[in-house]
């Protein structure tokens, strides 16, 4: 007899059915808010990049955000030197000085693990969220064939 042929049939309760729901509509709540997360610390890591390899090599005078609501901003002066000045974070709140060219490498290394970790948790949220339709639509399935009895009793 080949596996195919072999399905094993299991049981559950529609009591386990819902706690199942239940579980699997917390735990995408919690995926959801996790890549909100991750799409955030990529968005924010993506604008570091690009805001590290358009300023320009020689001295420059411009104005610098306090905020994320671009509400106030400062005047700055960077100097041709500043290539060689860069600090960039390396995790665990170690900080590194090194220049431009080693930042952006360091940065896109972090961007590329946190892409990794952003397309595990989407893939994970997808097949919960597969589970979480199934059992729903079982749940409806059920829910409708319980009406169908209850009116079918009251019109006799």
């Amino acid at each position: 007899m080949s596996k195919e042929s072999r399905e094993e049939k299991v049981a559950i309760s529609l009591g386990e059915l819902v706690a199942r729901a239940n579980q699997l509509r917390d735990y995408l709540t919690i995926l959801s808010s996790q890549i909100d997360t991750y799409t955030s610390h990529i968005n924010e890591l993506q604008v570091t990049l690009n805001t590290l390899k358009n300023i320009p090599d020689e001295d420059v005078e411009g104005l610098i955000v306090l905020d994320r609501l671009n509400s106030a901003f400062i005047p700055v002066s960077i100097s041709g030197g500043w290539l060689k000045t860069v600090i960039v974070n390396i995790g665990r709140n170690y900080y590194m000085k090194t220049d431009r060219e080693k930042a952006v490498e360091i940065i896109n290394k972090r961007l590329e693990a946190l892409r990794r970790i952003l397309n595990n948790l989407r893939n994970q949220y997808q097949n919960m969220l597969n589970e979480y339709n199934t059992i729903q639509q079982i749940l409806a399935s059920i829910y409708s064939q319980q009406v169908q009895k209850s009116s079918g009793t009251q019109g006799s």
